[in-house]
C-alpha cells in the first residue's frame, strides 16, 4: 500500500513539473551516420543544454522509414518521443499502399530545421555542359540515357521525376543504396546521370559536372550552379527536415519545443556545422510546417499522376 502511494505521488510530482521533465527521444527512422542521424544529433545536443534536460537519439531504420515514422506515430503524445522527418514522408502515400500512419491525423508538427538543395550531377564525358544541352542530349537518343534514384518516394526519385517529365527526357532507372553509390557509377561512367546531395556534389567536384540545383535559387556552396528553375522555369525540389511528435501533443509542449528548436537554429556554430553538411538551417511555426507538408502532398500527388506511379 506504501508503495503505491509512493508511486502515486511521484507520478503526481512529475506531472506537475514543467515539461521536460525526463529525457527526450528524437527518433530518427534510418541509420546511423547519415544526415538524418547527423541534423538530429546536432540538434539534440543543442535542445540538451537550452531545456537542461537529455534529448538523445533512437535510431529505427527499416521500410524506407516507416518503422520509426509509424513508432513515433503510434507513441504516446507526451512530448518525450519526437521524430526527425522528411519532406519525402508529404509524398509517401504516394508510394507505399499499406500506409502505418496519415501525415496529417497522426503527427503534430512542431518546426522545420533544415533545407538543402539536391543537385543534378552527370559524368563529365557526356558532351553537355549545361541544362539546356543535357535535356537536348537525352531527347535526341530517348531511352538510352541511364539515371540513378534510391528507388521511388525518396528525393532523389522525385527530383528526377520531375525533370524528366518537365524536360520531356525519357531515360532508364537504376536504383541504389545511397546517393554516393550514384555518384561512383557516373564518375566510372556506368551511369549517365543523378541528383545528388550538394556535400556529395561538393566533395567530387572534378570528377562529377554539376549541372543544377533543385532549389530555387543558387546554393552558396556552388555559386556558379545555376538553379534548375532558370532552364526549366516552374522547377523546384528541395529536401527538408522538420521535427514533429504524435498527433495531440499539448499546444504549451509544442510551444516549448519550437521555440527552443528556432534557439538552437539560430547559433552561429550549429548553422556553421548544418552549412559544413550542405544544408541551411531553417525554422518555422508548426502551422506553417503543417502547411508545408499539405502543399507538397499536393505537388507529390500531381507528380505521381503524371509519371503514373502506383502505390505499392
Amino acid at each position: 500500500m506504501m508503495k503505491f502511494l509512493f508511486l502515486l505521488l511521484w507520478s503526481a510530482l512529475a506531472a506537475a513539473q514543467p515539461y521536460p521533465a525526463k529525457p527526450v527521444r528524437i527518433i530518427v527512422a534510418a541509420g546511423p551516420g547519415a544526415g538524418d542521424d547527423f541534423a538530429a544529433r546536432q540538434l539534440a545536443q543543442r535542445m540538451t543544454e537550452i531545456l537542461g534536460r537529455q534529448f538523445f537519439v533512437e535510431n529505427r531504420p527499416g521500410a524506407g522509414g516507416m518503422i520509426g515514422q509509424t513508432y513515433v506515430a503510434k507513441s504516446a503524445p507526451d512530448g518525450y518521443t519526437l521524430l526527425l522527418a522528411g519532406g519525402s514522408m508529404a509524398g509517401a502515400k504516394y508510394v507505399n499502399a499499406n500506409m502505418g500512419y496519415d501525415l496529417a491525423r497522426d503527427f503534430t508538427p512542431i518546426s522545420v530545421i533544415e533545407t538543402s538543395p539536391f543537385v543534378l550531377v552527370i559524368n563529365p564525358a557526356l558532351p553537355a555542359k549545361s541544362v539546356a544541352e543535357f535535356i537536348a542530349l537525352g531527347k535526341a537518343q530517348p531511352g538510352k540515357l541511364t539515371f540513378g534514384t534510391l528507388g521511388p518516394g525518396q528525393i532523389p526519385y522525385w527530383s528526377a521525376a520531375l525533370f524528366n517529365i518537365t524536360a520531356g527526357v525519357k531515360a532508364v532507372e537504376v536504383t541504389y543504396k545511397s546517393p554516393a553509390d550514384a555518384a561512383l557509377d557516373i564518375i566510372a561512367g556506368r551511369l549517365d546521370y543523378s541528383f545528388v546531395p550538394i556535400i556529395n556534389a561538393v566533395g567530387n567536384r572534378e570528377k562529377l559536372r554539376s549541372l543544377a540545383v533543385t532549389t530555387k535559387q543558387r546554393s552558396e556552396m556552388l555559386p556558379d550552379v545555376p538553379a534548375m528553375a532558370e532552364a526549366l522555369p516552374g522547377y523546384e525540389m528541395p529536401a527538408w527536415r522538420s521535427i514533429m511528435g504524435p498527433a495531440g501533443l499539448s499546444p504549451e509542449i509544442v510551444r516549448t519545443l519550437n521555440q527552443a528548436i528556432a534557439q538552437s537554429m539560430a547559433a552561429a556554430d550549429l548553422r556553421e556545422r548544418f552549412a559544413k553538411a550542405g544544408s541551411m538551417p531553417l525554422t518555422s511555426t508548426p502551422e506553417e510546417l503543417r502547411k508545408r507538408y499539405a502543399d507538397w502532398s499536393v505537388i507529390f500527388g500531381k507528380l505521381a499522376k503524371d509519371i503514373g506511379l502506383q502505390p505499392m
